[in-house]
């Protein structure tokens, strides 16, 4: 074995032993590709090293066709590594790799027939001038057709990490300097293969380059932990979450930010990932001292904001802490309302301690109920007798309440427990009905444990249930806001990405068509300028409401943004969705309201097909389908398979 052989079969295994390690990871973008990268180098650099061993033309030739399908991948694979650390996701559809493999595959054809032709290369022959025999090749034009498209991709994909790199900061930088570094080996090794400025005879040291290469690239990403955070981040946060989501590695710094965060404590996003945390959030104190806490939890006062913080660790596989995630909610509302609730308790406990609490002593064999002064007044007499009979009581209680309330009272009684806690409603002398909550305890039992005797106090709360009321009609007045378009009273966004995952999910679960329309109110920028935005937003609301009474109760409409508007279709097909939209534009078509005048819409109708897994494509469809309505004069609907 030769040298050189034996320095190609090191690379191959290296590329080998990496590519297997990152397949372990394959459920992340990146780690996904920088295997199929490591593997197509292997293979390259196996059958090359095989090569240089060969005797014989003929075998040397098929090694090195043999080996090309690793030649003409690398290329590819390392654009696609480099676009998906950047984050280029765009890229990553079928269509797109399907393009970039285009080229590829007819090099590796033309090579494959080149003794046909002989235009790939124009001598292929043997030299034996070194130590050991290699093939002598002498490039023909559709080579040079084949490398110029390698480095099309090879310096476009420097170019943009370079771009990336001088724009960021913190450890990114750090891990895009590995890379960008990696990337210049095979470039640099190629072009001495192709121009001989060094003289290596006709060995190819490219393999080997594309290992360095590709180390450097595993080093960048393990060292800086591109893999333990950067994806976790961009998986968890959405644009359009309501809250806010910090993200930070275990150094403290600031891996990602959602737009939501940057609202609440002012910064930006762009000057605050790469930072460490004290550094980003300079001069906010609450949040500061938060992420530098062992505290999983926290309230922080922001300004007049209050936002309720919680932290949660990110561990890796094997057990060791890579950073956390902070997710923020503002309280500010429903901290008001707690504290209205605080206040209420803490005049019940001077209430108490004044004796504003009544009391009673309920004798169970006489079934005699005694009750003192406060407990009269409470129920809206100045005064009474001071006993009165159970049976009594029993009427003044909601017949809703009585039953429970008697059910926890014989739990006490039997002595399955030593006391019990009841909340009900009572009638007053004025007929209006008033919660109370009534605390009792067994004072005397008999030899079997029942209780002869039970003594108890008696509040009035009806205070508190009102701010319990109100803070429950403030939290579904907020869950409100956080799913419905306030102009219009459908679904927003937020609502509608959840329901398409869901439906979609359905649709491919059960075998049933899901079919979606894309709205758009024709002209409503003319409204605006002619009749003001006033004008404009009474005609959405009239055309949200035309809509949402001319679709069944298992549709469901929604606005997607802007004057754009969805309707979910479900358990229809393509020619059930485009009667759905004709009617709903011809008929919306046929009103002339009198705020707003002539109205008209434009509908895009597509259908979710088989073999989509998720509902992007349908999204692009209407989308497309919608515009296709807009261009060819407004007023009509348009479908797109």
């Amino acid at each position: 074995m030769n040298t050189y052989a034996f320095l190609t079969f090191l690379a191959a295994g290296v590329c080998f032993v990496m590519a297997i390690l990152f397949s372990r990871r394959r459920g992340i973008l990146e780690a996904g590709i920088l295997s199929l990268l490591m593997f197509s180098i292997a293979w390259w650099a196996f059958f090359y090293a095989v090569e240089l061993l060969g005797h014989d033309l003929e075998t040397m030739r098929l090694l090195n066709k043999i080996s090309y399908p690793g030649i003409v991948c690398t290329p590819v694979f390392l654009f696609l590594f480099s676009m998906a650390i950047l984050d280029k996701r765009e890229w990553f559809t079928w269509r797109r790799i399907s393009l970039l493999f285009a080229v590829p595959v007819a090099v590796l054809v033309s090579m494959w027939t080149n003794e046909v032709h002989w235009l790939y290369y124009s001598v292929s022959e043997l030299d034996l001038s070194a130590s050991f025999p290699v093939q002598r090749l002498v490039h023909g034009p559709l080579f040079w057709f084949g490398i110029s498209y390698s480095y099309v991709l090879l310096l476009l994909s420097i170019i943009l990490i370079a771009q990336q790199c001088i724009l960021s900061r913190g450890p990114y930088k750090g891990q895009l300097k590995m890379i960008l570094l990696g990337s210049f080996f095979p470039v640099l090794v190629n072009l001495n293969y192709l121009f001989g400025f060094v003289d290596f005879g006709y060995l190819d040291m490219t393999p080997i380059a594309f290992t360095l290469a590709g180390v450097f690239m595993a080093l960048g990403v393990m060292r800086y932990r591109l893999f333990d955070i950067r994806p976790v981040a961009k998986e968890t946060v959405f644009e359009s979450l309501p809250d806010g989501v910090i993200i930070t590695d275990d150094r403290g710094t600031v891996a990602d930010i959602n737009p939501m965060a940057c609202s609440m404590f002012g910064v930006e996003s762009e000057s605050s990932i790469g930072l460490h945390f004290s550094d980003a959030f300079k001069g906010i104190e609450p949040i500061v001292s938060f992420l530098g806490s062992d505290l999983s939890k926290s309230d922080l006062e922001v300004g007049e904001k209050i936002v309720d913080s919680r932290k949660t660790t990110i561990f890796s596989k094997g057990g060791k802490t890579r950073g956390s995630v902070v997710l923020l909610t503002e309280i500010t509302e429903r901290k008001r309302v707690e504290d209205a609730l605080r206040q209420s308790e803490e005049r019940l406990a001077l209430a108490v301690k004044g004796g504003n609490v009544g009391l009673w002593d309920f004798r169970i064999k006489e079934g005699e109920l005694s009750i003192n002064d406060r407990y009269y007044q409470i129920m809206g007499y100045s005064t009474g007798e001071p006993v009165i009979a159970f049976q009594k009581w029993k009427e003044l209680v909601h017949p809703e309440d009585l039953l429970p309330s008697l059910e926890e009272m014989d739990r006490c009684y039997s002595g399955e427990t030593d006391h019990f806690e009841v909340e009900y409603r009572m009638l007053s002398k004025s007929g209006e009905w008033i919660w109370v909550h009534d605390r009792g305890e067994a004072a005397e039992r008999d030899k079997n444990g029942r209780a002869t005797r039970i003594l108890g106090t008696h509040i009035d709360i009806s205070p508190t249930k009102q701010i319990e009321e109100a803070l429950r009609e403030s939290q579904e007045k907020y869950k409100k806001l956080a799913t419905t378009d306030m102009l219009t009273g459908v679904m927003n966004r937020y609502s509608l990405d959840e329901l398409l995952k869901t439906e979609t999910d359905r649709s491919k679960r059960y075998g049933i068509p899901l079919s979606l329309l894309m709205l758009d109110l024709d002209n409503l920028k003319t409204i605006n300028d002619n009749s003001g935005h006033l004008a404009g937003d009474e005609a959405l609301k009239e055309m949200c409401s035309f809509v949402q009474s001319n679709i069944r109760s298992c549709d469901h409409l929604g606005r997607w943004g802007g004057d754009e508007f969805l309707v979910l279709v479900t358990n229809t097909d393509l020619e059930g969705a485009m009667k759905v939209a004709e009617k709903l534009r011809s008929g919306f078509n046929s009103l002339e309201p009198k705020e707003c005048g002539k109205l008209s819409i434009s509908i895009g109708v597509s259908t979710l097909l088989d073999g989509e897994s998720d509902y992007d494509r349908l999204l692009r469809r209407v989308d497309k389908a919608l515009y296709e309505s807009k261009k060819n004069g407004k007023n009509r609907v348009t479908s797109l398979i």
